[in-house]
């Protein structure tokens, strides 16, 4: 019963590192976001940035995969920026398009953190 110590903490950073890789899901049966921007205007979230399950192609925004998480996370926040300009131009919130773009800024400048 001596190794039952290190192998408690061998599980445990496996835990641990499996993650801070998102390998893990958060939650049973739900796929970790790696979009990490949470402002939403009007309610309008970035779109998630999950794993596709493609090992060439890791990361996956509506169905559409990518090689990179930066070309994914930018995706998520062009999703976001179109979602909110559109509920602006129809009127259906008490903000601009100019304030989606900012919004838009702020998404793309957490994405290249």
């Amino acid at each position: 019963m001596q190794f039952t110590t290190p192998l408690v903490f061998l599980i445990a950073a496996i835990t641990t590192q499996a993650r801070v890789l998102d390998i893990l899901p958060r939650q049973a049966g739900q796929a970790a976001n790696s979009q990490t921007f949470t402002g939403a205007l009007g309610g309008l979230a970035a779109t998630p940035v999950v794993p596709s399950g493609d090992e060439k192609r890791p990361f996956s925004v509506k169905g559409d995969t990518f090689v990179n998480i930066g070309a994914a996370l930018q995706r998520s926040c062009d999703q976001q920026a179109n979602a909110c300009a559109n509920a602006a131009n129809a009127g259906e919130v008490a903000f601009s398009t100019e304030d989606c773009a900012t919004q838009k800024t702020a998404c793309s400048a957490a994405a290249a953190a």
